[in-house]
């Protein structure tokens, strides 16, 4: 923690209107932690209580520093529930707070996308709005507003790619009613207008999550790494990165089946059930297991949550979304790092989400630049 004489220095150039962005930050959150005077032992509610004290004793504390505990991830376990409550009582109350993470700290990813058209040229998409809509004479945001620069696309259907960044996130909803949430580093490849074709396929590259307008006389199907996924009146999840071991598809509700292409002597597909989640390994074979959906759609809703998760599967997840590269420090054995249990949001800036890994890990951060270092 850092000596009494270095805050009070920040607080006289707070004091003086001289304190950077970084350093306002850190200082609230020194403030919070400062004003701790509730015993151990909290009830859920007393903690949320305490909570909304120190947010009202520090009045310019941002929204988004909060850890969030939503009944949808109670519903996980009661036991993930305990762990979400202590380690957010340990994380405002006990633990000191890290100057060099605060000072050196990363906003979170936002709503940011580009659009490419068949021609080639790309735009830039508003983050207002966080989506775009495929209507019959082309783009539109889904607040009604024209994207003027791309004009209208009457006719022949094109070919369009909607992608996201590291750090970004968006939505679409496709000319025939289906909605797509594009998490980070992804990109969905698809046609303007569905009209005269016998399916309706777009390609996935990353992670998305699909609610599907079922229509049997012409299937929807999306190609992904690995595999062709077939909804059947559907709302589903797919996770498919190039730096993942196993391509995901997680059914929510309704019906969908499974073929992989590696495969092409198991021409038989694959049928999924609600909450059952399929996997496709590097040599073409899939497996099915049960799985929490609200793990999987975590991200969907603001939220990391780690249900016995690996480090390094959590620590490519963050670097996407905060759009960092993460380096281990020379020696430490990835093979040995902790498993993970809890929930953080993705509205928190990257100093806080890696404070709170330390509180339940033996594992310690460094940030330099746009660089995470994972240290022991």
């Amino acid at each position: 923690m850092m000596q009494q004489e270095e805050i009070n220095k920040l607080l006289q150039k707070k004091q003086a209107g001289n304190c950077t962005p970084e350093e306002i930050a850190f200082l609230e959150s020194w403030y919070a932690q400062w004003n701790k005077d509730l015993p151990l032992g909290l009830t859920e509610e007393e903690l949320f209580e305490d909570l909304l004290m120190i947010k009202k004793m520090t009045s310019t504390l941002p929204a988004e520093r909060r850890f969030k505990i939503s009944s949808r991830s109670l519903a996980i376990a009661a036991s993930l529930l305990v762990i979400l409550s202590t380690g957010l009582y340990f994380y405002l109350h006990t633990q000191p707070i890290d100057y060099h993470l605060a000072l050196h700290d990363i906003q979170p990813g936002s709503n940011k996308a580009t659009v490419t058209l068949a021609n080639g040229q790309k735009f830039d998409l508003k983050n207002l709005t966080g989506g775009v809509v495929v209507d019959k004479s082309g783009l539109e945001y889904n607040d009604g507003t024209d994207i003027s620069e791309i004009g209208s696309m009457k006719g022949t259907a094109q070919q369009l790619v909607l992608s996201t960044p590291k750090g970004g996130q968006y939505q679409i909803t496709l000319s025939d009613g289906t909605r797509v949430w594009l998490n980070a580093a992804s990109s969905l490849k698809f046609l303007s207008s569905f009209a005269g074709q016998k399916e309706r396929r777009v390609e996935l590259t990353g992670e998305a999550y699909f609610e599907v307008i079922h229509d049997a006389k012409q299937p929807f199907r999306v190609m992904s790494t690995g595999q062709i996924a077939e909804d059947l009146g559907t709302s589903f999840n797919i996770n498919s990165y190039a730096d993942e071991p196993l391509s995901k598809t997680t059914l929510v509700e309704g019906s969908m089946q499974i073929r992989s292409f590696k495969n092409p002597q198991d021409k038989k597909p694959v049928l999924l059930k609600p909450n059952q989640q399929a996997s496709i390994d590097a040599a073409g074979a899939i497996s099915l297991r049960l799985v929490n959906t609200a793990e999987t759609l975590g991200w969907k809703n603001d939220n990391f949550i780690f249900d016995g998760e690996d480090l390094n599967s959590a620590m490519r997840k963050i670097a996407r979304w905060y759009n960092v590269d993460v380096v281990y420090e020379s020696g430490l054995k990835t093979s040995t790092t902790p498993v993970l249990d809890g929930l953080v949001s993705r509205k928190s800036k990257l100093s806080e989400v890696l404070k709170w890994i330390e509180t339940v890990s033996n594992i310690r951060f460094k940030i330099e630049g746009r660089r995470v270092i994972v240290m022991q």
